[in-house]
């Protein structure tokens, strides 16, 4: 059978732009890929697997300077002789933050675009695109904007892409996160019967892993390790911290005093605008409320309103009937906002700094009661607790890492309410529930947003789910 990945001796890295000396992220790494075979890669996150991807995709070190060592061939041809362009029909990739990808503007011009670059035919075209938008779901959001689409809308379209393209090698970088429960089944499914060189990497093991791959791996080390998968298993875990307890049982809170935060007969409606076929969306909460100190979660399938309700309960849009009460009180709009944080799905929306050090700076800056000594301290102390150097520039940070500042940024505004949207998406389980109990610590409510059933189960005390527009508590 013939070798579809092989890399040899690789050793990579990166080039600091502050002409620091950067460790190196790979030494001596080897990795063995069939035709056909399905493997997943577990690794930690910033353990170097998206820039592992990015390598093999021929767009690091060429966009993303530093030293790279070593041979990679795929399907028996040297990556170093091939542009990226080449690449299109040989090797395609699935980001862990689907934004980044985004490039037309509509699902259908996003999976036609590729296709225009192979010069396909126009009625082969449209019979791959017609079939793999059927085969996500996506055939009502075909003139749709991705700034219009929900976090798993916007995965799907990212796999419909990959789909039409139909390269020999798929790579999928947490491309199981995002997705709700249907959704993970189908992607599960369609690894399953492709014929297709497939490569998954995660940094959490989920259940539908079970059984799925030919062969597991661990990028330890700085190297790929191929012991036994029950050898594998819970290596990975003490890596992760997983196997150490879980920071939110037994946690001692400093709540000043307890609140309430609660909403009756909310209504809304949403329009795409973009999107000319499908109906109005609209979502009713008949009873909703959350007390200080509690841990709450909000599940429901992919586009069901779960973040249309995270903005109208932090004030960013308003409903067309209902009220939500804080301490029985009536609050809307930017007093709303002052009192719940609502930490968006995609970290790079609420980062605009050059630093790490100015972005947790700005909001304590508008503050009159701190001297400038006491900012710095809180700062500093801040980012150690949220493991962040100040030094840094988000930009260049690892996705998870700059989920890791928008906590942090958020735990220095001391919001007795948050919202997290689907935090745990490509951090560790430990990671994501250490970041919880420090915005908890304090006595903050905490809704999650999730469709990881393993890590609600860590988390949740009490359960609310939407379903065709209506929420109801579980």
């Amino acid at each position: 059978m013939q070798h579809a990945l092989r890399l040899s001796h690789l050793h990579f890295t990166y080039r600091s732009w502050k002409e620091e000396v950067c460790d190196s992220l790979f030494v001596d790494l080897n990795l063995d890929l069939q035709e056909g075979g399905k493997t997943l890669l577990l690794a930690p996150f910033n353990k170097g697997k998206t820039t592992l991807a990015k390598i093999l995709c021929g767009v690091c070190p060429k966009y993303f300077p530093g030293t790279l060592q070593g041979t990679i061939e795929l399907f028996e041809r040297d990556l170093s002789t091939m542009e990226p362009w080449d690449l299109l029909g040989v090797c395609s990739y699935v980001s862990q933050n689907p934004q980044e990808q985004f490039i037309a503007t509509s699902v259908e011009e996003e999976l036609a675009f590729p296709l225009e670059s192979l010069g396909l035919e126009r009625e082969e075209m449209a019979r791959r695109i017609t079939r793999a938008l059927e085969h996500w779901g996506l055939e009502d959001l075909r003139t749709s904007s991705q700034q219009e689409l929900s976090g798993g809308e916007r995965k799907r379209v990212l796999l419909a892409v990959q789909e039409v393209i139909q390269a020999r090698l798929w790579i999928l970088d947490e491309a199981f996160d995002d997705l709700d429960q249907r959704w993970r089944n189908q992607l599960k499914e369609t690894i399953q019967a492709s014929d297709k060189t497939i490569l998954v990497l995660a940094s959490r093991y989920l259940e539908e892993f079970t059984g799925l791959f030919d062969q597991v791996v661990l990028l330890d080390q700085k190297a790929i390790q191929n012991p036994s998968l029950d050898e594998i298993l819970p290596r990975f875990s003490h890596l992760c911290g997983d196997d150490l307890p879980n920071p939110l049982e037994g946690q001692v809170l400093e709540m000043s005093k307890k609140q309430k935060l609660s909403c009756m007969d909310l209504e809304a409606e949403r329009k795409r605008l973009s999107t000319l076929q499908g109906r109005s969306f609209s979502l009713h909460v008949p009873d909703f409320h959350m007390e200080s100190g509690e841990l709450v979660t909000l599940v429901g399938p992919n586009g069901s309103g779960k973040s249309s309700f995270s903005r109208l309960l932090c004030g960013l849009d308003d409903p067309i009937g209902g009220v939500i009460k804080l301490d029985g009180q009536p609050l809307a709009g930017k007093e709303l906002s002052k009192k719940v944080g609502y930490l968006f799905q995609n970290p790079d929306l609420q980062i605009f700094l050059p630093t790490v050090e100015e972005e947790l700076s700005w909001s304590l800056k508008r503050r009159k009661d701190l001297k400038s000594e006491e900012m710095r301290a809180r700062v500093a102390e801040c980012a150690d607790l949220f493991g962040l150097t100040l030094s840094d520039t988000p930009s260049t940070m690892s996705y998870p890492q700059r989920k890791a500042l928008q906590a942090a940024v958020y735990f220095l505004l001391e919001r007795p309410f948050y919202i997290l949207d689907e935090l745990d998406s490509s951090l560790t389980y430990y990671s994501a529930l250490a970041i919880i109990a420090r915005l908890r610590k304090r006595g903050a409510g905490l809704l999650l947003i999730t469709h990881d059933r393993q890590f609600a189960a860590r988390v949740a005390q009490r359960s609310y789910a939407i379903e065709d527009g209506r929420m109801a508590s579980l």
